[in-house]
């Protein structure tokens, strides 16, 4: 808010210099979106453009056979979409439609913890474990976009490595994700490069996958916001992840968010942030989450009355609400 009159003066200008380690010339293209911003020199303009819409028209055929059925991994690997080059839109849509249906199904005990906190919120959950002196709380791990439900479910866990040489797989992991998981990607808060796109949103929404926590960044947002898909994270930019990053692991502990997550924890996730529940300390959690709310709806009924918060949060107990013990 502070102005930059009498503070700065401007000495130059139409000439070359630097934007966070970039080099930017007089007359060369600026584009920028919700992901983040390029540079592009006037001189490779047409080479640029002329690539873009090769991938797009890649992505394009990839997103249309990911909404025909076919696997993440069959498409990532998948020759007709390695090189980039125009494809007849024919060669996909022909293609031999396979089920979208998802088959791996949450268990019985899944589905009865993630039930246990159909009614809470992440606020809620995070004051009932530091009642209980957990530490669950995913620190800069916030919502994509002001999301108006509650993302409950088991956590599937992705652990990400910097790419070898050969570079390894990037995304065929989505296809072991059960119906109501929540995947959540330790990429070690790298934010040089994304490890979930639109065509991961896609294919995870097709697949009733319930949302994405990834200590990392995302791109392709538009997508995501479009499609309301939950997408909890550290950041957003451009720059693919592929030959860049690999999985090094699924389903063994993680951290997210300086947050330790084992596979099927229970993950919370809100307009508020991220919030890690251990699968044994489930039911315990949310007991007490639950009593918390309830005090506080109390509380809020009563000023709605015309009691003063004093004397409210006096009679419900606030101000132990969270202790430990």
């Amino acid at each position: 808010m502070i102005s930059a009159r009498n503070r700065l003066v401007q000495v130059d200008s139409g000439t070359p210099l630097q934007i966070r380690g970039i080099m930017v010339n007089q007359d060369d293209y600026v584009l920028a979106d919700r992901c983040g911003t390029v540079f592009v020199p006037a001189q490779r303009i047409e080479e640029v453009l002329e690539l873009g819409e090769r991938i797009d028209r890649r992505q394009s055929l990839m997103i249309q056979a990911v909404r025909n059925g076919h696997p993440v991994s069959e498409v990532m690997h998948d020759t007709q979409f390695e090189a980039i080059y125009s494809t007849p839109s024919s060669t996909v849509a022909t293609a031999a439609r396979s089920s979208t249906r998802n088959p791996k199904k949450a268990s019985a005990e899944d589905q009865e913890l993630v039930a246990l906190f159909a009614d809470s919120d992440t606020p809620g959950v995070s004051d009932a474990l530091d009642k209980l002196g957990i530490p669950g709380q995913a620190f800069g791990i916030m919502p994509l976009t002001d999301y108006k439900k509650v993302t409950v479910g088991p956590a599937f866990t992705v652990r990400y490595v910097p790419a070898s040489e050969p570079p390894g797989s990037v995304g065929d992991f989505i296809d072991d994700v059960a119906i109501g998981d929540v995947v959540v990607i330790d990429n070690g808060g790298r934010s040089d490069c994304t490890v979930w796109g639109d065509i991961m949103t896609q294919y995870a929404g097709i697949r009733g996958v319930a949302g994405a926590v990834i200590d990392g960044v995302c791109r392709d947002v538009n997508r995501a916001i479009e499609d309301d898909y939950p997408l909890f994270t550290a950041g957003r930019w451009m720059r693919t992840g592929k030959d860049r990053v690999q999985v090094g692991g699924v389903n063994e502990s993680i951290g997210t968010g300086k947050v330790r997550v084992n596979p099927r924890d229970i993950v919370v996730a809100d307009a508020n942030g991220v919030v890690i529940v251990p699968r044994d300390r489930a039911r315990e959690v949310a007991e007490i989450a639950r009593r918390i709310e309830k005090s506080e709806a109390g509380i809020r009924e009563m000023i709605a009355g015309g009691a003063s918060i004093s004397e409210a949060r006096e009679k419900l107990g606030y101000h132990t609400l969270q202790r430990k013990g």
